[in-house]
């Protein structure tokens, strides 16, 4: 209800009209004139204050008080109801990936978007999502965010005119979001496939004892299973960074977790 009381803008409005107020009812009340005042060297100033003419001035800050109701009424209620909506459309486009992530929903692209709870948009929860994600993440739940993300990519594109309401910090990042969005899209389809095969055979190693671990189509399978895992897991993992970025700005600081690669870079660098 009081969203707007985050805007600066609109917090010296409100402190502005009180003033005006304040004003008003001094030079309406027409307070007894000081005992310090009534002496000849005042007596101009007296005059001016308890004159008609000093009137004008309770006009302006009547209407300066009365512009500032009206434009609450007309333009900041229906404004900040407007974005407030806006940004609940928004945010259930974010929250719809990561709940498919956190409850292992394999159908959650399927899900009307009203089916989301906007309440898991916490930091207390996307940072859990990113500790988990940069740890130890499951591919199963890494697909779901997957397939919800292949299915929404649309709307994420298409509402950024939406965003673009609530002003141009918010639209740029949603563009950034929507990226985000775009390049964990572009993992769709490129599982490695295998006849003999199957992701859980490669990752839970105490349950699939039969498997030759050895055998070369396995090998490679396997390989190329951790290899989708990977970008999945950096994709999305950037993906949350953004959506904490969003429901928090300015309050995210979190470091890309630093890849395997990327750490033997300098020393490769250094030895060439």
């Amino acid at each position: 209800m009081f969203d707007f009381w985050k805007d600066t803008r609109e917090r010296w409005l409100l402190f502005s009209a009180f003033v005006a107020l304040a004003l008003l009812v001094i030079v309406r009340v027409k307070f007894a004139v000081p005992d310090f005042m009534q002496v000849p060297g005042w007596a101009t100033w007296v005059s001016f204050f308890q004159s008609k003419a000093f009137d004008i001035v309770g006009d302006l800050l009547t209407s300066l008080i009365a512009a500032y109701f009206f434009y609450v009424l007309i333009d900041l209620v229906p404004r900040t109801k407007r974005e407030r909506l806006s940004r609940r459309t928004l945010n259930l486009l974010v929250a719809s990936i990561i709940d498919s992530y956190i409850k292992r929903h394999w159908f959650g692209h399927a899900m009307a978007i009203t089916q989301v709870s906007e309440l898991i948009l916490t930091k207390d929860c996307i940072d859990q999502c990113l500790k988990e994600v940069d740890e130890k993440p499951g591919l199963g739940k890494l697909k779901c965010a997957l397939f919800t993300a292949h299915s929404r990519l649309p709307d994420f594109q298409k509402t950024l005119t939406i965003a673009a309401m609530l002003g141009p910090e918010e639209t740029l990042q949603w563009l950034v979001i929507t990226d985000k969005v775009r390049l964990l899209v572009e993992e769709y389809g490129n599982e490695p496939e295998s006849d003999v095969y199957t992701s859980r055979q490669v990752f839970d190693v105490n349950n699939t004892p039969e498997v030759d671990r050895d055998d070369s189509e396995f090998i490679d399978y396997a390989s190329g299973v951790h290899a989708f895992r990977s970008s999945l897991q950096s994709c999305f993992y950037e993906f949350l960074e953004e959506a904490r970025r969003w429901i928090a700005p300015g309050d995210s600081k979190i470091e890309q977790p630093l890849e395997e690669d990327d750490a033997t870079a300098p020393e490769t660098a250094s030895a060439a």
